[in-house]
This record gives C-alpha cells, sequence and structure tokens, in this order.
C-alpha cells in the first residue's frame, strides 16, 4: 500500500461518528454519522444522517437519508419508534422533532417552531414526546428587523440573540401530533426529563427576579397536564442532566457548589423524592463529571447523560482524568466508584440498554478518529470502521507523553508529536499549542491540526498548564484571579523543556492557540520575544471591553478576573495583553470569526489596530458567518483555509 502524509483537505474525508444510543433491549445501536458537503450554489456545509447497528447480525448500515442535518436520535421506551431532531425540510428553520419506526420507513415531523426544538425526551408509556421551544406568538402576525433588549443576558455563541419569547416545556402527543404547552412564565426551562410513572416533569430553571445576575438553579416538579410547578431543589451552579431512577425514587442531576467559581468540579447530586432531601453523592471526591478533552474531528456531540443501573443502585457517568476520559460507576449507597470503560483513549458520549449491563459508546485515540463500540459485561467490540480505510492510508504521528517539573515542584503533563518521516539527527522547528477553556485540556484525542503541522515537518508540542480540566480542582484553580502567572510560567517552562531535547531548534518555536489559548499567545508576544512567530486565533485581548461585549463576558471576567471594570479596572487592564502591545517583537497572524459571541471579533480588531498602528509585523483574517467554533464546526472551506494560512505563516517564519 502506498502511503501519504495527512493533508489540509483530508478534512472532506472524515466521517464524524457521534451519539451511540442502544435500544432498550440491548440488541441495536442508532447513531449519527456526519460528513462536509458542498450544497448547491457551491456553499459549504455538512450532511448528517442516523445509522443502525444490529448486534445480532452485525449489520452496520444508513437508516435515514437527505441534505439535511439529522442528530439526537432516542429510542421510545418500548423501543418501536425513534425520534430525533432535524432540519430536512427547512434547511433555514430551527431543527424539530421527527419519529420514524424502529424497523424502518419514512420519518414524520411532528414539531414547526421557527426557533427550533431542544431536548426531547420519550414518555414513560412511549405516546408522547417532551420537548424545550420558544413560542413565536405575536411575531406570526409580523416580521420586525428591529430588536429590543431588556435582559442583561440576552445571546449566546452558535445561538445569537434570543428569541422574544422564553424557552418552555412542551409535549406532543405521538398519534395525533397535537401540542400541548405545560409551562409559561418570564423564566427558560433549560433541561428537562419525566418521571418513570408519567406523572410528574422535572425540570431546571431560575424563576428569579435577578435570574441573569446568579448562576444558582433550581428543580420543579410539574404535572404532565401543566399546573403550577413545584421547586423541589435548588443549587448555586447550573444544573444539567437530569435522569430519574428507574424506581421514581431518585432524581440525579450533575450541578456545581461553585465554590471556586468556574474551577469548580461538577459533581453528581440526588434528590430524594420521597425524603425531600437533596444530597451531593460525589462531595469530597475530587474528579469531575464530564469531557474535557479536546479534538477537532467531533459533530453535534451532546452533553453526556447519566445513567441508572437497572437496581437503582449505581449511576454511570463520564469523567476526565489526566489525557483519557473514562465511563464511571458510583454507588449510590457507599459512593465507591469504579472504572467501567476505560483506556488510554477519549470516550465521547455513551448510552446504556434497560438492563444496565449492555454500553454503546464512541471512543477515539490519537491516530484513530470517533467510532462505535459496545461493551458487555466488560468484553469490548469495535462495531464501526467508517474511517478505517482513509486513515490506513495515512502516515500520522503518535503523540509521546512527556512530564516535566514547574519551578514551584508540580508535575506537568505534555506531548511532543514529530514528524512521520523524523529524522534524529536533524533539529526541527517546534509549533506549540495552547489549548481554550481554559477548563478543557489536551489527551488522547484525535487532533487534525496537530497531525497536518506534523506532516508539514514541525514538532508540534502541547500541555496540560495550570487551569487545565483532569488534574483536580486546585490544578484548575490555580490561575482564578491571576491569569498570564502561573499557566505563563508552565508553557515557558515547558519551552525551556523542549528547547533542551537534542532535535529541536531553540531558535524557531512558535505559538499558537485559541480562546484562552488565543488569550495566552497574545500574552506571550506582549511578555516575551522568544517565538519566531505566533498565531492568535478567537482570543480576548482586552477584559474591559469583553465584559460587556462577550456572551458571557459578565459573568466570566468577575469570576476570572476579579470584581468589575469600572471598579478594579487597574486589575483588568494588569491582565489585558492589549496594554502591552508596545512590546510585541513576533510577527503575529490574527484569526477571528465575524458572527463570534464568545470572543466577539472587536477582541481582534483592538489588537490587530494597536498593532499596525506601532507598524509591528501583523495579519488579520476575518470569517464572515462563522462563531466561536470556527476550527471544530465551521464551513469546511473555512476550516481548511484556515488552517492552511497557520501552515503558511509558520513555514514563512519557521524555516
Amino acid at each position: 500500500m502506498h502511503y501519504k502524509k495527512i493533508s489540509v483537505d483530508d478534512l472532506y474525508r472524515f466521517k464524524f461518528v457521534s451519539d451511540p444510543q442502544i435500544s432498550p433491549d440491548g440488541k441495536k445501536i442508532i447513531f449519527v454519522v456526519a460528513s462536509p458537503h458542498r450544497f448547491e450554489g457551491g456553499k459549504e456545509g455538512y450532511v448528517s444522517n442516523l445509522w443502525m447497528a444490529d448486534l445480532t447480525t452485525n449489520e452496520v448500515y444508513q437508516f435515514t437519508y437527505g441534505k439535511g442535518v439529522d442528530f439526537n436520535p432516542r429510542w421510545s421506551r418500548d423501543g418501536k419508534y425513534i425520534l430525533f431532531l432535524s432540519n430536512r425540510d427547512d434547511l433555514k428553520r430551527g431543527p424539530q422533532v421527527y419519529v420514524i419506526p424502529s424497523h424502518g420507513g419514512e420519518a414524520r415531523r411532528l414539531t414547526n417552531f421557527k426557533y427550533g426544538v431542544k431536548n426531547p425526551d420519550w414518555s414513560p408509556r412511549s405516546n408522547k414526546i417532551l420537548f424545550i421551544a420558544a413560542p413565536e406568538g405575536d411575531e406570526r402576525k409580523r416580521e420586525y428587523d428591529v430588536r429590543v433588549i431588556n435582559r442583561l443576558f440576552y445571546k449566546l455563541d452558535g445561538q445569537g440573540i434570543f428569541p422574544p419569547s422564553r424557552y418552555h416545556l412542551f409535549y406532543v402527543t405521538l398519534k395525533s401530533g397535537r401540542e400541548k404547552q405545560v409551562t409559561s412564565g418570564n423564566f427558560d426551562v433549560e433541561a428537562a426529563a419525566w418521571s418513570p410513572d408519567g406523572k410528574h416533569i422535572a425540570f431546571v430553571t431560575n424563576m428569579e427576579r435577578d435570574q441573569d445576575y446568579t448562576f444558582e438553579r433550581s428543580i420543579y416538579m410539574v404535572t404532565w397536564k401543566g399546573g403550577k410547578p413545584q421547586k423541589v431543589a435548588n443549587s448555586r451552579g447550573y444544573i444539567t442532566s437530569l435522569s430519574w431512577s428507574p424506581d421514581g425514587k431518585k432524581l440525579a442531576f450533575v450541578s456545581s457548589t461553585m465554590k471556586k467559581g468556574f474551577a469548580t468540579n461538577w459533581g453528581i447530586w440526588i434528590y430524594d423524592v420521597i425524603e425531600g432531601k437533596k444530597l451531593h453523592l460525589t462531595d469530597g471526591i475530587d474528579i469531575s463529571v464530564g469531557n474535557a478533552i479536546n479534538s477537532d474531528v467531533r459533530f453535534a456531540e451532546n452533553a453526556p447523560t447519566l445513567y441508572w443501573s437497572a437496581d437503582s443502585q449505581k449511576i454511570f457517568f463520564l469523567t476526565t482524568e489526566g489525557a483519557n476520559t473514562y465511563v464511571m460507576e458510583i454507588d449510590t449507597d457507599t459512593k465507591e466508584l469504579r472504572k467501567v470503560i476505560f483506556g488510554d483513549r477519549v470516550i465521547d458520549n455513551f448510552s446504556v440498554d434497560h438492563s444496565g449491563k449492555v454500553f454503546a459508546f464512541t471512543a477515539m485515540d490519537p491516530i484513530m478518529p470517533k467510532e462505535v463500540y459496545v461493551t458487555t459485561e466488560g468484553e469490548e467490540r469495535k462495531i464501526t470502521d467508517l474511517n478505517a480505510d482513509f486513515i490506513a492510508e495515512l502516515l500520522l504521528s503518535y503523540p509521546e507523553r512527556f512530564t516535566f517539573r514547574a519551578s514551584d515542584g508540580k508535575e506537568i503533563e505534555g506531548w511532543i508529536m514529530k514528524p512521520p518521516d523524523f529524522d534524529a539527527s536533524k533539529k526541527y522547528p517546534v509549533i506549540v499549542e495552547i489549548h481554550g477553556g481554559p477548563r478543557t485540556a489536551y489527551g488522547n484525542a484525535f487532533m487534525h491540526e496537530f497531525q497536518v503541522l506534523a506532516a508539514k515537518g514541525f514538532i508540534v508540542a502541547f500541555i496540560n498548564p495550570r487551569g487545565s480540566a483532569g488534574y483536580g480542582e486546585e490544578f484548575a484553580y490555580e490561575i482564578v484571579k491571576n491569569y498570564g502567572d502561573r499557566d505563563y510560567n508552565d508553557i515557558m517552562e515547558m519551552v525551556d523543556y523542549l528547547s533542551k531535547l537534542p532535535y529541536v531548534d531553540p531558535e524557531r518555536i512558535g505559538v499558537t492557540g485559541g480562546s484562552y489559548g488565543g488569550y495566552m499567545t497574545n500574552w506571550i508576544v506582549t511578555h516575551t520575544d522568544r517565538f519566531r512567530a505566533a498565531v492568535t486565533q478567537r482570543s480576548i485581548s482586552n477584559f474591559i471591553s469583553f465584559f460587556g461585549t462577550s456572551d458571557v463576558g459578565f459573568m466570566f471576567t468577575p469570576e476570572e478576573i476579579g470584581g468589575t471594570p469600572w471598579r478594579r479596572h487597574r486589575k483588568y487592564m494588569e491582565k489585558s495583553p492589549l496594554f502591552y502591545v508596545h512590546n510585541v517583537k513576533t510577527p503575529l497572524l490574527i484569526i477571528h470569526s465575524e458572527n463570534d459571541l464568545r470572543c466577539p471579533i472587536g477582541q481582534a480588531e483592538e489588537f490587530y489596530t494597536a498593532l499596525k498602528y506601532l507598524k509591528k509585523e501583523v495579519e488579520f483574517v476575518r470569517y464572515p458567518g462563522e462563531t466561536h467554533d470556527l476550527s471544530r464546526s465551521g464551513r469546511p472551506d473555512h476550516r481548511v483555509d484556515r488552517l492552511k494560512r497557520i501552515a503558511d505563516w509558520f513555514e514563512k517564519y519557521l524555516k
């Protein structure tokens, strides 16, 4: 076989596999497969369809077709139907609920909401579907292009400005297609789950007048017929992943005490419906629920869900530990933890059958994108090989793990990816990659960007500095209200470590990162001239303007920087790279999306204008229509263009 190096254009060959949902009887798995697509008129995007795996016959086949985006498949409790979300009938409209028989056939649309539908959930009798949507109201009579804003929290990256109406609970009857609105009022429903007996619906919201000014959330109960909701539990932080125990006596959820701000672990809580009491199940256990590992070969992945064992005794969940993510099990009585699915890899999502013994999950490692697996009582089997032939043709680089002792004594974990044709007698230029978040991490996941840069003759180096997830709460907390200190030192001490390697050219080192990684890139080039070239992406340059223009700025900066810009303007300035811009000597490429609401493009404009005014070496690339997630879910042609520009910039200055 003829092997070749991976290229930027190979993005078009990936199959993005996600959201494996096992049937109640454990015999089939429905999952999502997405791929880049060029539509009529030349505009590029993605098409995703549902695929089915029959675990009895070992047959894997495409289940739905079309040029829309089908995602979020969920089995009915009786296994006869599958619901999913899709925009197949109107690519410009939000996703709607569709239902299709589990043996195949035509899909039937059950909803028609202008802004789309979120979080659908089957009723216990499989005759109704619960969902969250924003009703149109008077908008149906007349369309306005003038928006009147009267909320503090009114926009979100990837979604845009919120609809005029609030998000509420609805259900639709499967047979008649009749809809019923369950909740109403001046609040937004964020998550919901139907009780096993079908009598109640638990949902998450904040009904208080100051709801936009706090992280606090509460769980309410309402009967399936509607009526006045009753508050049953509250939390200082957001609440996600509502999950009823099979016996209906307990309700599990994920939340945070916020005792260390956004660095606080996400823990598992249980509300005892019978006793009316709340228990912090993971209190005192230094783990955080969820997958924090970065990858650029994902598509429309849902937040991990909590699952109960059949006897209502154990809860299964996903957690990040160092470079890996695992499926864990916790006993609700003893708090005993056990790894159920693990290894040197990243598990993105999973589901469990009604017996609690058969798990379907997706997993990836540094040289293989996500595929679907199943495990039954510890025996694992790979179900799909949708990327196997494509990957088998490529010469890929496997990350080599290293650790070093930081100046304060803490061990830091990192990796080096060498060119596929690495020659130990040569000295290579290095590109340092910095992850976003900051509470995410690098690990044993596939990174197309890293593979491309290694294939072009660079050593790619990356670490999980202080502030990263996966190493405990204190590790994540160390940079709070002190950005650019310990995290900066960890990165620079990594560079010291790399510079001593015999195959590294210490005079040819570049740096890049996005979001928080973009902030750190800006911080680095304003505080040292050690790097030959830099690329900053979707970055923050000025925390003062970030506070008022970012979708989460008013929440993020008081926690991470401390205080408000009008009371602590000196602190905000001290932590903003813009105010050190005169120090920059490193050639800088600025990449930013024009529809980025998380780190608005003004952050790039301020930095670019200052650099250009000072006649520094800088270039600014803007991507119209793209959000904060350009590198992960942007238009394929934009993603290819972005990666080519990054590689070209480093080839210009490092080679």
